[in-house]
């Protein structure tokens, strides 16, 4: 019974573990070796991630397409939130939170525009609810 009582306790505090510990960080390249694209061109993550852009080497910059859940102008830092999105040259880095579902296209503005030249798009899904239950 005690073995019991302790493995509901553990799931319990498990389910109090705020949900931002869950997230992850996925990494886009920004040009480099293979030219004017970002790789991956397309990714899927849940709400609460967050994606890093990197510059592995051109005049880029990362910018959302206009009227996505989830908007930005990025390069080193973006607009808004340490940098100005600008394009650069430099061996940037730039971090973006997604919380809102739904599908985000993205470009480099040197290089492309809404769903041509450099561009791709992140799919973000609503989390899977965690549910609790007893084993018998």
């Amino acid at each position: 019974m005690l073995i019991r009582s302790s493995r509901n306790w553990l799931a319990g505090a498990a389910l109090l573990l705020p949900m931002s510990g869950f997230a992850a960080n996925h990494t886009i390249q920004v040009g480099g070796a293979g030219g004017q694209v970002f790789d991956p061109p397309t990714l899927s993550i849940a709400a609460g991630d967050t994606v890093t852009f990197f510059n592995a080497g051109g005049f880029h910059n990362v910018q959302s397409d206009p009227g996505a859940v989830t908007s930005f102008r990025c390069a080193a830092g973006c607009d808004g939130a340490g940098g100005n999105g600008n394009l650069s040259s430099d061996a940037w880095t730039a971090t973006v939170t997604f919380n809102a579902p739904g599908t985000v296209g993205y470009y480099c503005e040197a290089h492309g525009a809404p769903g041509e030249g450099m561009f791709g798009s992140i799919t973000v899904n609503v989390p899977v609810d965690l549910q609790s239950f007893d084993i018998e």
